[in-house]
């Protein structure tokens, strides 16, 4: 009998261990770097960090998801709710926030769609 509660017991802590550990390893795979990095405004496109840096001014910090490519970064997708800058309150309008589409055409990208969506579109 006791065998079988030890068994069961470490069942249940193998488990919860299995729940937390997701969370756990997104929170480590961010090393402890500030989520609204400079990093993600430099690694965009010349042209695309210029018409966000007229928007937001050149201390524009951006998170993680600010910047999503689609169609092997033919296409990509700003989601502005992923924006840090002194003008922030003007991309959302209550739960939806500005987004632009640029697609790439001649090595260059252009502008080819501005909507506004809820978070995770």
């Amino acid at each position: 009998m006791r065998n079988v509660f030890s068994l069961l017991l470490t069942a249940a802590v193998l488990m919860l261990a299995a729940i937390e550990t997701p969370d756990a390893l997104a929170r480590a795979s961010q090393g402890g770097r500030d989520p609204w990095n400079a990093e993600h405004m430099d690694r965009l496109p010349p042209e695309i960090r210029g018409a966000v840096n007229q928007m937001c001014g050149s201390s524009a910090r951006a998170g993680h998801y600010f910047a999503t490519y689609l169609d092997n970064a033919r296409m990509i997708r700003l989601h502005f709710e992923h924006l840090n800058c002194s003008e922030q309150a003007r991309f959302c309008k209550g739960a939806s926030c500005l987004q632009q589409e640029y697609l790439s055409s001649g090595g260059h990208y252009r502008l080819i769609r501005t909507f506004y969506a809820g978070g995770g579109d």
